[in-house]
């Protein structure tokens, strides 16, 4: 017979899992991919799937002791192709993208012991406890939907944002997965209430001081993270007072195309602007700080934006400062393989050409982070486009490099930057001198994701500026 500590805390990790997950699944519903964003999701996310791993290896343990043996087989398979995707999920929150070529074969590898497990769960000799036969059916369903949604989402072009139905069976599974250990949790609760009163099952083993301890860790930092992400997430669709007066000055704009599709921005008029003269436009792409739908904090998430709007620089460096807001789970270009804005970008610049006095031959665009990542796509794809491009902590691709050749090109990099290695501005820069370039390249030996690193070097503005197409 099973120790009634054992069923106390399979019942607790289980539950703990649980109540996380639904909380997860909650802000999911609210903000969409964009949880996965949030400053404090990876921390999270180590902590969720840990409790949920300790809550799997009771479960394990309950079959072996039962004598399900193909049961606890499969299941033993399902826990390590879970914690195989986990850990591919978690390097990709981290921006490890060298790991990203693995997620799908992590993804169907896990699917597919899911459904052994499932399986096994219904029709072998486990199947005849009815808890367990329901967790064996609602996962086989699970199963199948998810393998509807990798379908549909394999069919989505390249580039193009998931569509509605996509994302919502998204949710909805995300919600149906946080219920999954529910039958397990009514079997144990079942067969622990007639030990309440065994002396014999009542004794404590030399791990429940251990059990205590790992069960009250995961419960604080479950309620400590749970804490910050629910304020990251509410600050995600609320925008401070000083993050609107910081847009202030910028004019507020939208795009919309001929397939319906928007791009909301801010625009800056050169100081003084006179129509009859041309004047250059900086292309501001935001970092990850910026994203959203809102169309205020592009201006906190651009650094250059926010340093050429200061009046010493509209004075010295009169321009058009153009900031596009880029959506929740999509990108610049070259980020992660999400979807990309770049060609809603590049047809609002050509109406700006058409409105603004805008010389056409002065167009610069420049990035940190995020935004980075944008400054290596826009001049790689449309070199004909941009007389100069400053990617700060951001990474190419260089097999683009021969198009930025001719792309007046000063990038900078921190050599301890943990969100972008320093390896995506070496490798572009080497790739552009082998192409026959000239690029500039600062590398602050101690510097991590910073951007001081282009404050504290000297006369970039006016190197900007002096760069004209052709």
């Amino acid at each position: 017979m099973m120790n009634r500590d054992f069923y106390f805390f399979g019942i607790f990790f289980l539950g703990l899992y649980v109540v996380a997950a639904l909380f997860q699944s909650i802000i999911f519903f609210q903000i969409g991919y964009q949880i996965y964003n949030l400053q404090s999701f990876s921390n999270w996310f180590l902590v969720v799937v840990g409790t949920s791993l300790v809550g799997l290896v009771f479960m394990l343990k309950y079959f072996h002791h039962k004598g399900y043996r193909l049961v606890f087989i499969t299941g033993a398979i399902f826990v390590i192709a879970s914690l195989y995707q986990n850990t591919i999920i978690y390097l990709l929150l981290l921006l490890f993208r060298e790991v990203e070529s693995y997620y799908l074969t992590a993804l169907i590898l896990s699917l597919s012991a899911a459904f052994l497990y499932a399986i096994s769960l219904v029709f072998s000799k486990a199947g005849r406890e009815p808890w367990l036969k329901v967790l064996g059916v609602f996962m086989i369903i699970l199963v199948g939907i998810s393998v509807y949604l990798l379908i549909l989402s394999r069919n989505v072009p390249s580039g193009q944002p998931p569509t509605s139905i996509v994302t919502q069976l998204n949710q909805w599974v995300a919600l149906a997965n946080c219920l999954m250990p529910v039958p397990v949790i009514v079997l144990f609760y079942r067969e622990l209430k007639p030990l309440k009163t065994s002396d014999e099952v009542n004794r404590s083993n030399q791990y429940t001081g251990l059990m205590y301890a790992l069960g009250g860790i995961a419960a604080f930092m479950t309620f400590v993270l749970g804490i910050r992400i629910g304020t990251q997430s509410y600050w995600s669709t609320h925008v401070s007072a000083s993050t609107k007066a910081m847009s202030e000055p910028f004019e507020s704009r939208s795009y919309v195309n001929q397939k319906g599709d928007i791009l909301l921005y801010r625009l800056m008029e050169p100081q003084d602007y006179n129509p009859n003269q041309q004047y250059p436009m900086v292309v501001c792409l935001h970092g990850g700080a910026g994203w959203g739908t809102d169309n205020y904090r592009n201006i906190e998430g651009s650094l250059f934006a926010r340093m050429l709007s200061e009046p010493e620089n509209r004075k010295k460096y009169p321009s058009f400062l153009f900031v596009p807001q880029c959506p929740p789970g999509s990108s610049w270009g070259g980020y992660l393989n999400l979807p990309t804005v770049d060609s809603l970008v590049f047809e609002t610049i050509s109406v700006l050409e058409d409105e603004f006095a805008i010389d056409e031959e002065r167009l610069y665009v420049v990035g940190h982070s995020l935004g980075g990542y944008g400054a290596w796509h826009f001049a790689g794809t449309r070199p004909d486009k941009f007389a100069a491009a400053i990617p700060v902590a951001g990474e190419g691709n260089p097999a683009l490099a021969s198009n930025i050749r001719d792309v007046a090109t000063w990038a900078f990099h921190g050599a301890n930057d943990r969100n972008v290695p320093v390896s995506g501005s070496r490798d572009m820069i080497d790739a552009i001198e082998q192409a026959g370039g000239n690029p500039r390249y600062t590398e602050s030996p101690n510097g991590g994701h910073s951007w001081e690193i282009v404050t504290e070097t000297p006369r970039v503005l006016d190197w900007l500026f002096a760069q004209q197409r052709n």
